[in-house]
């Protein structure tokens, strides 16, 4: 039997609605990933969100079987036990100017996408507003002072979160010409992700792939959102039914759910 890997975006995808337990995925979701591996296949889920948000989601009661994480659009990647495989960053003191890159990237996140900017290294998430310079509470969430923009060294991803999808939308495009030679722009509704420069979902996928040994055409992809389509174009790509157009116009099928998906993986010669 010919071994299959499917990598699966989390949040409208995976995830398209809570149940009434509060867990993220439906039975019919979780039966048809158990026997997908069953099947000898390989599941993991590909997402914007970071390590901790992921495991959280992933490992509640065990209910979720599931053999690896890429979080951060590809700029890490964990296997089941959550050791890392992967890791890619970005340089925060890089020249971008004459101003390090980080804080070159804060203002115009803060100008052209939105008032949270925020910045990840390995597991930790760091929030920045431009009106708390000295950091505090808003929002019921923790910012920090500007100045340790200046201390950051380095990050896997950077984000900035809008008011509408298309701010965000716009913003990716204004912003991937200025900043295209360090880092990279995913919209997906109203968050800006921003991996280093030449990562994505795809790559990421394809890196954990060769290590599992398994050709490109036996890989297969799942999403819904703008930051899905590298990966969807890349690889045998289903898009969600409720997924943005552009999602479905990269995809090879069209699915309702994961459930559909994994059924026509399984009855596939492809």
């Amino acid at each position: 039997m010919i071994r299959k890997l499917l990598a699966s975006d989390f949040d409208g995808t995976m995830c398209q609605r809570y149940t009434e337990d509060g867990y993220p995925a439906t039975k019919e979701v979780l039966d048809a990933i158990r026997q997908f591996r069953a099947d000898g296949g390989l599941f993991g889920v590909v997402t914007g969100r970071d390590w901790r948000w992921s495991w959280y989601e992933l490992d509640q009661n065990g209910k979720l079987e599931f053999d690896f994480i890429i979080p951060l659009n590809g700029s890490q990647i964990y296997d089941r036990a959550g050791n890392l495989l992967a890791d890619t960053t970005a340089d925060g003191n890089a020249d971008f100017g004459g101003e390090i890159l980080v804080r070159a990237l804060a203002k115009r996140c803060w100008e052209a996408a939105g008032d949270t900017f925020t910045i990840v290294q390995n597991k930790d998430r760091y929030f920045f507003a431009p009106d708390l310079p000295d950091g505090g509470q808003k929002d019921d969430e923790q910012f920090f002072p500007h100045d340790m923009l200046d201390t950051i060294g380095y990050f896997h991803m950077a984000g900035a979160i809008s008011d509408s999808r298309e701010r965000c939308t716009a913003a990716a495009e204004i912003l991937r010409k200025e900043f295209g030679a360090y880092v990279n722009f995913l919209p997906s509704g109203r968050s800006l992700d921003i991996p280093p420069a030449g990562i994505d979902k795809s790559c990421a996928i394809a890196r954990y792939a060769s290590m599992m040994n398994i050709p490109a055409r036996d890989i297969w992809t799942a999403g819904d959102n703008y930051n899905d389509i590298d990966m969807l174009k890349a690889f045998h790509g289903c898009a969600m039914e409720n997924g943005v157009q552009a999602a479905k116009d990269a995809a090879e099928f069209v699915c309702r759910d994961l459930v559909e998906t994994i059924a026509r993986i399984r009855s596939s010669e492809i």
